[in-house]
């Protein structure tokens, strides 16, 4: 029984690393999402800005205006840039723990069942000693009969 004490202490050990590496999935995950709303709004924004030059264009706008929007166009560009980098780079995290996680929950199942298997053999051999105790109660019941 002692053995399997040991086994249940590596199974918390393994389940507190599975659970340390889903909190940091999830920092990871919030994190792209972050950045990924970041670049939905930012590329919404320049799409808004590019329907209203093209529409300017066809208005006959001043030229003020479509200088305007043309350098809100060129000050975007690189942000966008910027961010698809970040989340990139926060998506790549973001899937390396997940497979943490995925190898995490497979350590910590490979244990419960090292643990359930000797769990069975345990009650195995209790069974085959109980059986072993019963057969010598009842020869010594019957040579004790006999013996009358």
């Amino acid at each position: 029984m002692k053995q399997i004490e040991g086994y249940q202490k590596i199974r918390l050990l393994k389940d507190n690393d599975k659970k340390e590496a889903q909190f940091k999935y999830q920092e990871a995950a919030a994190e792209f999402e972050h950045y990924a709303t970041n670049l939905y709004d930012l590329l919404k924004r320049k799409e808004e800005i590019e329907d209203s030059y093209k529409q300017s264009l066809h208005d006959k706008s001043q030229i003020e205006t479509l200088q305007s929007y043309h350098q809100y166009l060129n000050f975007l560009t690189p942000n966008i840039l910027n961010i698809q980098q970040k989340v990139e780079k926060a998506r790549k995290k973001m899937n390396l723990l997940q497979e943490r996680v995925t190898e995490q929950y497979i350590e910590v199942k490979k244990i419960e069942k090292l643990i359930d298997n000797k769990q069975a053999q345990f009650r195995q051999v209790e069974k085959k000693k109980d059986l072993m105790l019963m057969d010598e109660l009842s020869i010594r019941k019957y040579s004790e009969s006999k013996d009358r």
